[in-house]
């Protein structure tokens, strides 16, 4: 029960006023309205009573859920390169692309992090004997 909650907290975004934002990440606000301004349909903005809200990661929103989703699929694949090759088999991409994708681990562009996020999370689903929850590793 306590895996299912920790889950459903982390995996949802929180959104901030940009100021607060802005300070975090050390970084004026109007570089960030800078991002809202050149595409208001973005995920990483909510309008919130009139006012703009961002995801606290900015640059990369969707990371979190990325390395998450990653760590448990290497629980099942067991290396890096093995991933890739079945990842590039599931999605039609280049297998070094998505090692490249692992290596920089940005994922500025929420369409290509959604995409890899659907591909992990089907060959997560079609390999996998346990449930998604329990897939870590133990330390």
């Amino acid at each position: 029960m306590l895996k299912i909650l920790k889950r459903f907290l982390f995996m949802t975004q929180k959104y901030l006023p940009i100021q607060a934002v802005a300070t975090i990440n050390e970084v004026e606000p109007i570089k960030i309205m800078s991002i809202y301004y050149k595409n208001k349909d973005d995920e990483r903005f909510k309008i919130i009573d009139g006012k703009v809200f961002v995801v606290e990661n900015y640059k990369y929103p969707f990371a979190d859920e990325l390395n998450e989703l990653r760590e448990k699929a290497l629980v099942i694949s067991h290396n890096e390169n093995k991933l890739c090759h079945e990842l590039s088999l599931l999605g039609n991409t280049n297998k070094d692309t998505l090692r490249k994708y692992f290596y920089r681990f940005t994922f500025k562009q929420v369409k290509q992090a959604k995409e890899l996020i659907a591909l992990l999370t089907l060959y997560i689903n079609q390999n996998s004997l346990f449930p998604t929850e329990e897939l870590n590793y133990e330390y």
